[in-house]
């Protein structure tokens, strides 16, 4: 069973001054339209935890806490269903009750030996108020978990971060030693701009477009531009939405280290949390080859290496077409795992060697670009066959 949240005394804020943290949300039934069925704010509030894994390490690091309801009938609501009805003070309520359960599982683990982190969301009006951060600091007063080892979700959607108290706010927050996070980037409208002048620390890629991985191997190339753009903002990408086997081989071919979705865990409540976690990485993954796995892993391998393909095109002459084309980890995949389709993506380089050679630096860039468009379609249709 959850922890519920009235099982852990209020210390901090609830004690807290109300011009730094105000008065605690009193209990509130809400009911939904349309439904014959209501609920009471906060106290069918509980949390689960999605564990955030490590490819590279191959153990889970840290920790993201996410909001719930439980109904009297037992039926689990998630955020998008129960949301839209409160109000922006029991919004900002409820990111507060996930900071303090994530830390009660914190210090739990840390008792045990165990050092992981936590990220929460939090609501935007939140970081509107000039009290967020002395709000903040006086949760993390009541524990022994440093800021450092916290995360603070922010939507990359609406308006709210383009405004220069905002960028104030989110400073005090990073100089506290706490983490930013730009989630579900790609789900809206990604500004280059907002992400050079907000103090982000780490980049959450939107679930949604890498659930569709499966579907649309085009996505590989708009990820790894994600991780080019985190790692030249001295950002941390985690990918979430690793819902499947294939989708969890390419990312870790794409060499993504951290990574989020079913194929880790489902949303965890706190004792199946902790046996995860004791379990350690063999009862998560009993690690990731080297070598792909997958055809989608395959492609993802060739994504990786294909700035280099394109360089050849240009005058690049360390390496040749011809040995480009022998070492892909595409084509090694498909000539270990014979198929139909692969036999026609092995004769559509066939085809570009024997061209490239005899083409200036523009058509050869041109004849790439078709031949790799050609690779996609094939790779679509040997994903989802007629």
């Amino acid at each position: 069973m959850p922890y519920p949240f009235q099982s852990f005394p209020g210390k901090v804020c609830h004690d807290a001054p109300r011009e730094v943290c105000g008065a605690p949300t009193r209990p509130e039934q809400i009911g939904i339209p349309g439904r014959d069925t209501c609920w009471r704010f906060p106290e069918d509030v509980f949390a689960q935890f999605q564990p955030i894994f490590s490819t590279t390490r191959n153990q889970i690091v840290g920790i993201e806490a996410l909001a719930r309801v439980r109904l009297q009938s037992g039926q689990v609501l998630a955020p998008y269903q129960f949301l839209p009805f409160l109000h922006a003070q029991q919004r900002r309520e409820l990111s507060r009750m996930m900071l303090l359960e994530g830390i009660r599982v914190l210090e739990i683990l840390e008792a045990e030996g165990i050092q992981i982190d936590l990220s929460f969301n939090v609501d935007p009006d939140f970081m509107e108020d000039a009290d967020c951060t002395p709000c903040f600091l006086d949760v993390m007063k009541g524990t022994s978990i440093k800021p450092e080892r916290i995360t603070l979700e922010l939507l990359e959607s609406g308006d709210f971060l383009n405004g220069e108290i905002v960028t104030e706010r989110l400073q005090a927050l990073r100089e506290t030693g706490a983490h930013i996070a730009l989630d579900d980037i790609g789900s809206a409208y990604s500004s280059l701009l907002r992400l050079k002048k907000l103090p982000i620390s780490k980049i959450k890629l939107d679930q949604e477009l890498v659930r569709d991985l499966d579907r649309d191997p085009k996505i590989l190339s708009f990820i790894q531009s994600i991780k080019f753009l985190a790692d030249g903002l001295g950002a941390t990408l985690i990918v979430e939405g690793v819902e499947t086997p294939s989708i969890l081989d390419a990312v870790f071919q794409l060499r993504q280290d951290l990574v989020q979705g079913f194929a880790i865990a489902r949303p965890l409540d706190f004792p199946e949390l902790l046996d995860m976690i004791r379990r350690g990485s063999a009862g998560i993954l009993p690690g990731l080859p080297e070598e792909p796995i997958s055809l989608l892993g395959a492609y993802a391998a060739h994504v990786l290496r294909r700035p280099l393909l394109y360089s050849l095109s240009h005058g690049g002459k360390d390496f040749s077409l011809a040995n480009f084309i022998e070492l892909c980890p595409l084509v090694q995949f498909l000539r270990e795992h014979p198929c139909p389709e692969g036999q026609e993506i092995l004769a559509a380089y066939c085809r570009l060697l024997q061209d490239g050679n005899k083409l200036g630096a523009v058509a050869c860039q041109e004849r790439i670009l078709q031949t790799e468009q050609e690779v996609q379609r094939i790779l679509l249709a040997a994903m989802h066959p007629a």
